[in-house]
């Protein structure tokens, strides 16, 4: 079949292969850009809750701890996230 087809039918089937493996990489996630996303909705709410327990206990957090706290939470969600499309 292939050897009967026309230059015309090649390219148009190589621009649907074509577009078909676009269409792919489109439903692919980008976990590091998820992460990213996820990371920065977290980081209001995590350093409130953390200066809402500084006020009450006296116990102030250093900044590298509540990123690690919004980054593990992150890891996290993605971590579920991906085990659901399992």
């Amino acid at each position: 079949y292939l050897d009967n087809m026309t230059k015309i039918e090649m390219e148009a089937m190589e621009a649907v292969i074509g577009m078909r493996k676009e269409m792919a990489k489109q439903n692919e996630i980008d976990w590091e850009q998820r992460r990213y996303e996820i990371a920065k909705e977290c980081l209001p709410t995590v350093y409130q809750t953390a200066l809402e327990i500084a006020k009450k206990t006296g116990v102030i957090e250093e900044p590298k701890d509540i990123v690690a706290v919004v980054v593990d939470l992150a890891d996290l969600l993605i971590e579920n996230l991906k085990k659901d499309k399992e």
